[in-house]
This record gives C-alpha cells, structure tokens and sequence, in this order.
C-alpha cells in the first residue's frame, strides 16, 4: 500500500476553484468514511462486514450485489471529484494504475489516499489484514485470510504445465511474470511462459507459437473470439473465464477463480475429478443449501 502526497502547485485552476469553494465548509466527518475507486477493495471491505463505512464507489463495483444501494462517484479512471467531496470522506481507497491524474488532485485537496495494488497472492493477503486494521475490522480479516489460505491449500496443485495468461486478444497482450494473475497461476502450480520486463506486453503471435504453453488462459476475451483471430492456436488447451472479474481482481473470490481453473484443467487433462471435488468449498455448501430448499 503506498500513501500519496503531492504538492499544492500542481492543481489546475478547476481544482483550485473546487478547493476555494469548499474549504469554508467542508467538516470532518466524526466517523470513518471510505470512497472506494476500486472494485476488488469494495469488494474486500464487503468481505470484511465494514460495508457501513463506504460512503461512495466507482461505476464498474458491482459485487455483492447489495452494493448497488451505494453512492456513485463515476468511472473507474476518471471518477467525479465534485461527488466525491460532497460525500466528505475520510478516506479514499484506489488501486493506483490508470487513476494517477484523479489521485493527484484528490491529494492535493488534502484527502488521504491508500493504494492497494497486490503483484502476488501475498501481498494480497497482507493488504486484507491492512485494510482490516484501518476500518477497525481485525478480526472478520483474521477469519477471513484463514478461509481462504485454507480453501487455497486443498486445490490440487499441477504438475510440470505451463500457461500463456492473456489480458486481451486484439492486440494480443499477455500478463508477464511479475503480474497478480501469473501469481495466481503459479499458486496453482503453472509456470508462466510470459518471463517479459514489462507487466503488461504486446505479444507476436509467432513468439507465442514458439513459446508452446500448455494452457492459454482468457481473461480478455471468449473462446469463440479468441478462435476466430487466432484459429491456429486451437486444440483443446484453451481455458475459458466464466467470470473474468473474479480473476483479474484481487480480491476474496479470487479463491473462486482458482477452483475453477484447476476443474477446467482438470477437464482438458482428463483427469478423473467430479466439478464437485474441484469446486470451491464455499460453493459446493451454497449448492447444498440451495438443493435442501
């Protein structure tokens, strides 16, 4: 997690203008009052059972669904500043990528920031615990980092495969080694064949084809999408997202996404495993809670 500070010089007149107009009346709040420019940390504070505490969220936080009752502050990258005072928060949450113009004006209007932006699997698990400590819910983060390590530590590992991880089809980007997603597949025992200096590179196709991975993991697009641009690349290693969102956010459901991709893995390898036995355990006692009704 990293703090911003930015210097007051760099505001532009708009701000300046919003800063002037509210800086006579603008009080501060006696409780916790958290916008959350980040989906996967709604999602997290609504995992933690600190949902009192958000005042506002971004467009694109859409899980659970009783987040819709929620305020909104506009899109992802470019979220209004002017909702985002009225809602006099104490605290901003964002994710940093993609956000830095709106981060530094919000900085400089003297809100506290807090990025959450996990590489791996555990920093993920640390920014919980963090996150947790400042809206005063240590505990529902204990329990909660203990279900899914535990969740996490009964998915099979696999054996000696790799994976092609890919974030969008056209042009064909790939997530590198040093991404959350390859965290995610190397928790599950897949070695990345993306070993790129850059997060997020532009991939030839030919590279790719050299490359031979086992498994192509879609996170960008459908299989049908993804066959109709590269046809050559079928063959029955393709592994499908049902839900890319619980994936590419770092987030509690991102123990979901294991589970799935190591039953889809299961399938393509033809292992003898039930969708049960390779669903995860929060699933298969919501199935049965659902059947007995």
């Amino acid at each position: 997690m990293k703090k911003i500070n930015v210097a007051l010089q760099d505001l532009t007149p708009f701000i300046l203008l919003l800063l002037v107009i509210s800086c006579g009346r603008r009080e501060t709040p006696k409780k916790l009052r958290i916008v959350s420019l980040s989906p996967a940390v709604t999602e997290i504070i609504y995992a933690l059972k600190g949902e009192k505490y958000l005042a506002g969220v971004t467009n694109f936080c859409n899980w659970p669904k009783e987040v819709s009752k929620k305020e909104r502050v506009g899109d992802f990258s470019f979220p209004s500043i002017e909702k985002i005072i009225l809602l006099k928060p104490t605290k901003i949450f964002a994710a940093g990528p993609g956000q830095g113009k709106v981060l530094r004006s919000l900085g400089n209007l003297g809100y506290e920031i807090r990025i959450y932006h996990p590489e791996t699997v555990d920093e993920l698990f640390k920014q919980i615990s963090e996150i947790g400590t400042v809206i005063g819910e240590k505990k529902n983060a204990e329990k909660l980092l203990l279900k899914m390590k535990d969740e996490i530590k009964q998915i099979p590992k696999v054996k000696n495969k790799t994976v092609f991880i890919e974030v969008c089809s056209k042009p064909l980007i790939a997530a590198s080694k040093t991404t959350f997603l390859s965290s995610v597949c190397q928790t599950l025992g897949l070695r990345n064949v993306c070993a790129l200096p850059h997060s997020y590179p532009q991939i030839n196709v030919e590279w790719l084809i050299k490359k031979k991975p086992d498994f192509i993991l879609l996170t960008g697009t459908s299989v049908e999408e993804f066959l109709s641009i590269y046809p050559f690349l079928s063959g029955g290693k393709i592994i499908p997202t049902m839900n890319p969102d619980i994936l590419v956010r770092p987030g509690p459901r991102i123990v979901e996404g294991m589970w799935e991709i190591r039953w889809r893995i299961s399938k393509l390898l033809g292992e003898n495993h039930t969708e049960k036995e390779l669903s995860s355990p929060h699933l298969r006692g919501q199935k049965a809670t659902d059947a007995k009704k």
